[in-house]
């Protein structure tokens, strides 16, 4: 089955978004709140294997600092794989490495 316009639409979406908010300053509360719509988000498009569009792509391959998850989305360009990057990604900058260890 295909990922719908709709919730592709949405992920794009949710990965502008966390772009813009990367430049920007919010306060904490709404951080939390923004982050766990796109922990949703990204949720609801695992294990989609539709091909990334070319904007969806670069968005997302923009906010991975890794490597590793940027070698990983070249050589599966998906929503499913963009998806489990992104939310790594995520759950790295809330909890720094040096916090992970600890948890």
């Amino acid at each position: 089955m295909s990922i719908s316009p709709r919730l592709a639409a949405e992920f794009f979406e949710a990965a502008r978004e966390y772009i813009r908010w990367n430049f920007g300053n919010s306060e904490r509360n709404a951080v939390d709140r923004f982050l766990v719509r796109i922990s949703l988000v990204c949720g609801r498009v695992n294990g989609y294997t539709d091909p990334l569009p070319d904007d969806v792509f670069a968005a997302v391959e923009f906010l991975l600092n890794d490597r590793q998850r940027k070698a990983e989305l070249h050589a599966n360009p998906t929503y499913d794989t963009a998806a489990r990057c992104f939310l790594e990604a995520i759950e790295e900058r809330k909890y720094p490495k040096s916090e992970q260890a600890l948890r």
